[in-house]
């Protein structure tokens, strides 16, 4: 379980295309098995000899492949994208002296070009290697430990999400209940410590609309004491998950949510889990408090709309009384 959540951590934080390829290669040279199914999902008539060495990003005239392989004093490309369009068919195997049977091409979305596809260029997508990868058992749990923890990766790092439960609409509706509710009155409202105004819907932080499934509300915050500058942050529900996620997030930039997390910027990192939100973390310029599971499931079992929208009141009014109550016990 330890190694699922560290390659989950790795997917926050290496998730770009060099990361990704980083990472192929640390699975390829601590893990045999891996790396000969690896290897044998592009080519698979390679017979992989004991010598055969991978390496990354091997530079000659202008071209710069992912991976090049030497097996038995033949090379092979293998070249990774994720959505960089950018193609190097033509160029690298030209570089490189290799044919198209031997150019490896891995990306997240589908190459249709019928010019490509004719001359045996090996082509495939990262949910293909997913697919392929998750139907395989290594000779022992160490391996199979690695391998669970590298898919885990790869589904986080290229968004691949494998839907199989039947859909039910009626649920849509609750969805469309909550933003209206999160709007009407629990970001439109004043309390003896703050008043809370709407700011904007679907549009958010960081690309959060339904079209990502995340939606949600940008709220103006303003103290009636201690501090008089406003502030704006963001509350919604990510639904592109099986179990959602409610949550908060301020952006650490000036004319967002930067006072609110100036507030208490030297303890914020010291916090533990509170009795509505997680321990707050910091994710691409914006600070996030999620709500607790318990408190979810709470949400969610309920069949009494005035406990749902008291639930979210104390989740949100926990999390922005925090830096007062933080300071006081400090």
């Amino acid at each position: 379980m330890q190694t699922k959540y560290f390659f989950e951590a790795l997917s926050v934080r290496l998730k770009n295309e060099n990361d990704l390829s980083d990472i192929t290669l640390a699975m390829c040279l601590s893990c045999e098995s891996f790396r000969n199914d690896f290897l044998h999902f592009f080519f698979p008539e390679m017979i992989i000899d004991e010598n055969i060495s991978i390496d990354r990003e091997v530079s000659e005239e202008d071209s710069r492949p992912d991976f090049l392989i030497e097996n038995k004093g033949i090379i092979y490309l293998i070249e990774n994208k994720i959505n960089d369009k950018n193609q190097h068919f033509g160029q690298y195997d030209k570089t490189f002296n290799v044919t198209p049977e031997r150019f490896g091409y891995i990306t997240n979305y589908v190459i249709n070009d019928e010019n490509i596809i004719k001359k045996g260029y090996k082509l495939h997508t990262w949910e293909e290697l997913y697919d392929c990868l998750s139907k395989k058992t290594f000779p022992n749990d160490g391996e199979n430990t690695l391998l669970k923890g590298y898919l885990e990766y790869v589904k986080n790092v290229c968004s691949i999400i494998k839907i199989t439960k039947a859909m039910k609409l009626d649920g849509i509706y609750s969805l469309f209940s909550l933003i209206e509710i999160l709007k009407k009155e629990i970001v439109n409202r004043e309390t003896e410590l703050f008043t809370l105004g709407i700011y904007s819907t679907n549009s958010a932080i960081q690309n959060s609309n339904p079209k990502n499934g995340i939606t949600g509300v940008n709220f103006q915050l303003t103290y009636k004491k201690n501090i008089t500058t406003d502030i704006w942050g963001w509350i919604g529900i990510y639904y592109n998950r099986e179990k959602p996620l409610i949550c908060m997030g301020f952006p650490d930039k000036t004319g967002w949510g930067k006072p609110f997390i100036d507030l208490f910027r030297d303890s914020i990192n010291q916090l533990s889990n509170k009795k509505s939100f997680k321990k707050p973390y910091y994710e691409e310029g914006s600070w996030w408090f999620e709500m607790t599971d318990d408190l979810l499931d709470k949400f969610n079992e309920s069949n009494d709309l005035n406990e749902q929208k008291n639930i979210l009141k104390e989740y949100m009014d926990e999390v922005l009384l925090c830096p007062f109550q933080t300071n006081k016990t400090a």
